[in-house]
């Protein structure tokens, strides 16, 4: 019984080609191969890989054009980050104006004399800017009529603190000034070289 058992094992093969069609399977090569060499899929093959040169093109155009415009951009960009600077650094000096703080420093003194100085110096200060403008003139007052024409608009203020500071040169100490006063002719004078962007 387990002799007979052992031949049919042994003579069972141990693969049988019962399901494999060798022509079926050389067929489906032979279709493969014929469709490779089809001429009609080769120019389908063409046409979408042109199609895709084209788009990738046009990414590479689109992204070049995206990348100038990015820099001109960001150059603009620190262009006027750099105008602001210099802007605030022009700012900072004229508010650093050496001259004009010494000016304020005086008319801050507890001390008349140096309210009836501060104005002289702040009428000085003026003249010299004036003629630093190209207004030509002998005096201040010259030099103030040649600038009418100039548009200032606080020309009047410098007017005023003038004719404060020719009292002063005329009068001297006998020239009643209250430091209410004198505060209110430097801030003439200030107004008109605040438009001058002196200070």
């Amino acid at each position: 019984m387990e002799q007979t058992a052992l031949q049919s094992v042994i003579d069972k093969p141990l693969f049988t080609p019962n399901y494999l069609n060798i022509e079926y399977v050389f067929a489906k090569i032979v279709a493969i191969f014929a469709f490779l060499v089809n001429p009609h899929f080769w120019s389908t093959v063409g046409i979408i890989s042109m199609l895709a040169s084209i788009a990738c093109i046009a990414i590479i155009v689109f992204s070049l054009v995206r990348l100038v415009e990015i820099q001109i951009y960001d150059k603009e960009e620190v262009e006027h980050e750099i105008h602001n600077a210099l802007l605030k650094e022009k700012e900072r000096e004229r508010e650093a104006n050496p001259r004009w703080h010494y000016i304020q420093t005086l008319i801050e003194s507890p001390n008349d004399s140096d309210w009836r100085v501060a104005i002289i110096e702040a009428d000085l200060m003026m003249e010299e800017i004036l003629r630093e403008k190209g207004i030509t003139g002998t005096t201040v007052s010259e030099l103030l009529e040649g600038a009418k024409d100039s548009g200032y608009q606080s020309i009047q203020d410098a007017w005023d603190a003038h004719l404060v500071r020719n009292e002063i040169a005329h009068e001297g100490s006998d020239f009643p000034l209250s430091q209410v006063e004198g505060r209110r002719v430097i801030k003439l004078f200030q107004n008109f070289f605040e438009e001058l962007r002196i200070i």
